[in-house]
């Protein structure tokens, strides 16, 4: 590779976890990094805002301490990072029901013995079920999540009000079309870990890899224009010079700079913020809509990490799919508040609307479940929409361009 006038070996496009994952593991190889990307902070689809006080993720999110990719970022400690429960509260009729991991809380065995929405028959399969499941990357089936899963022989009641609720939330996926591959390895992971969440906000893990990368490898708020294999046009007119360029960017704007997939379908939703004087349970569980209608899951964040919220003070967040996720700010507030009243009371009314996030981009609905990156042109593209719709694809996207480029240097 040619070495004269460059102002470094690789320039990044993009500050999301695959173009940081990508630095990171290109920086530790002794070669010299530059990254860049259009917004003021790093993270990419992981973005937490303040808002009086209180941490609003960009969607809701958590962080699967199971992820195989986690583990092999060198320097990453997660302290302090906190967990959900390891199962789920559903509502369902006119009751809520814990379905919870005995495994992981075997305080609740007896009660799931015992449990309306599920048999003993139903929890030998479940658990049968995510031993079976690959662990390290998802295999594709060809086969529709919904098709899978009428398969599985579970009882109607725990595929109606548990499962299918509970892949629809993970996968962003009202209709559950998506790969079936993609709902064995999610159900492993949540089975095989903790769902995390960091004091300050999801958008703590890239800015825990940016640190790992060096800020002053990182250049924000700059637009890029053109890209090449060895140079980048930014819109001020500046060129970067270089000796390889990876684009680690959305599918939207890779499309646009030239990546091979142009059409890549997404799925996404809603989330609204509602901050309260009390939360409506205490515990830290996830709540599951298993009877219809607007909200598809509950979480109370500050319930998990208390920084979430200010002083005194709690913070509800509620995740809406379909077609209740494009309808106006005005209907849809009216909409998952009159539900939520049905569920926790007039108390409901009284929370504070703080905030919705749309993300419609949220997860490649159609995953290539291969490897994270491909050649155009001399240029590399890496991102989970060339792996598979997860912080796992993106962060394994992220290490896999970084090796390639990596052993072109050697």
């Amino acid at each position: 590779m040619r070495t004269e006038m460059k102002d470094c070996d690789v320039v990044v496009v993009g500050a999301g976890l695959t173009g940081l994952r990508a630095a990171l593991e290109i920086t530790n190889a002794g070669l010299s990094v530059m990254v860049l990307d259009r917004n003021d902070q790093v993270g990419g689809r992981m973005r937490t805002s303040t808002v009086g006080g209180f941490q609003l993720d960009h969607g809701f999110q958590v962080i699967l301490s199971a992820y195989p990719e986690l583990r092999r970022i060198p320097g990453l400690a997660l302290t302090h990072w906190r967990p959900f429960f390891s199962g789920a509260r559903v509502k369902a009729g006119d009751r809520f029901v814990d379905f919870m991991d005995p495994r992981r809380h075997p305080e609740f065995l007896f009660a799931m013995l015992r449990s309306p929405i599920c048999s003993i028959g139903d929890l030998i399969r479940f658990f049968f079920l995510l031993a079976r499941s690959p662990r390290a990357t998802p295999n594709r089936e060809d086969q529709a999540t919904v098709d899978l899963i009428q398969g599985w022989r579970f009882t109607d009641p725990f595929r109606e009000k548990f499962l299918l609720p509970f892949l629809r939330g993970v996968l962003l996926d009202p209709t559950l079309r998506a790969d079936a591959g993609m709902a064995r390895f999610y159900l492993k992971m949540f089975g095989a870990g903790d769902a995390l969440l960091p004091p300050f906000g999801i958008q703590e893990l890239p800015q825990r890899l940016a640190t790992l990368v060096g800020q002053s490898h990182i250049r924000l708020g700059v637009q890029v224009k053109q890209i090449s294999a060895r140079h980048v046009v930014l819109e001020n007119g500046e060129t970067l010079h270089c000796d390889q360029v990876i684009c680690a960017t959305d599918t939207l704007s890779a499309a646009a700079l030239g990546s091979p997939e142009q059409t890549m379908p997404h799925s996404g939703g809603s989330t609204l913020y509602f901050g309260a004087q009390n939360p409506p349970y205490s515990e830290p569980i996830l709540v599951l809509n298993g009877e219809g209608g607007p909200i598809s899951i509950v979480a109370v964040p500050s319930n998990v990490q208390p920084k979430y919220a200010p002083v005194g003070r709690s913070l509800i967040s509620v995740l809406v799919l379909g077609e209740y996720a494009r309808t106006s700010d005005e209907s849809l507030v009216a909409a998952v508040r009159k539900q939520l009243c049905e569920w926790y009371g007039d108390y409901s009314l009284e929370w504070e609307f703080l905030q919705r996030f749309d993300v419609p981009n949220a997860l490649p609905s159609r995953p290539r479940m291969g490897v994270g990156w491909t050649e155009r042109a001399g240029i590399l593209y890496a991102g989970d929409y060339l792996s598979y719709p997860s912080q796992n694809g993106a962060l394994a996207a992220g290490r896999q361009v970084g090796e390639a480029v990596i052993a072109a240097f050697a």
